[in-house]
């Protein structure tokens, strides 16, 4: 053996308490360094955890007002589904427009539906109609109210007014309809 590892054996046999504390403290301090690194990724970890338990706070804390957006949505979902138009069913199409005038005592003179253009990845398509309505202001006016607030979805595409009559007050529309229907 070489002398200093001589004499470094003589100091540990001569001081044993003081020896057994040195490799003692040696070893706490390699484990207190692992757990030194072990802390900090728990940390990490668990700072983690605190920031998803937060935003899962919030949501659980909206959670009834979620499922009562969820259940208006689709509530108001299917009552555009009720509401879409076949294009085929003309009799149907037609009567929707003559409610329309019934309610608005506007008088329909002329209506056609349209052939209507059917766009490639949409699962809906707009239904064109002609229509020729006639009678007072308040009553054509009734009808476009009556036609934008009933139950189907249309949107004017075009509208053209015109005096119809100068002695009786009564007025002339030509207008485009699509109306919102399934394919």
């Amino acid at each position: 053996m070489s002398v200093f590892f001589q004499r470094f054996w003589d100091l540990i046999r001569r001081y044993p308490l003081v020896s057994s504390c040195v490799v003692v403290m040696m070893l706490l301090g390699a484990a207190n360094y692992y757990f030194f690194d072990q802390r900090a990724i728990l940390a990490s970890q668990h700072d983690d955890a605190r920031v998803y338990g937060e935003r899962m706070m919030t949501v659980l804390a909206g959670h009834t007002r979620l499922t009562a957006q969820v259940a208006t949505t689709q509530e108001a979902v299917e009552l555009i589904e009720r509401n879409l138009i076949q294009e085929n069913d003309l009799p149907e199409n037609l009567g929707y427009f003559y409610k329309l005038e019934t309610a608005s005592r506007a008088r329909i003179a002329q209506i056609s539906q349209l052939n209507a253009q059917t766009l490639i990845g949409n699962p809906f398509k707009a239904v064109p109609f002609s229509v020729h309505v006639t009678g007072s202001y308040p009553q054509i006016i009734g009808f476009i109210r009556a036609l934008e607030t009933g139950p189907r979805l249309a949107r004017i595409r075009e509208y053209e007014f015109t005096r119809s009559d100068a002695k009786t007050g009564t007025l002339a529309m030509d207008l485009t309809v699509e109306l919102l229907g399934s394919k």
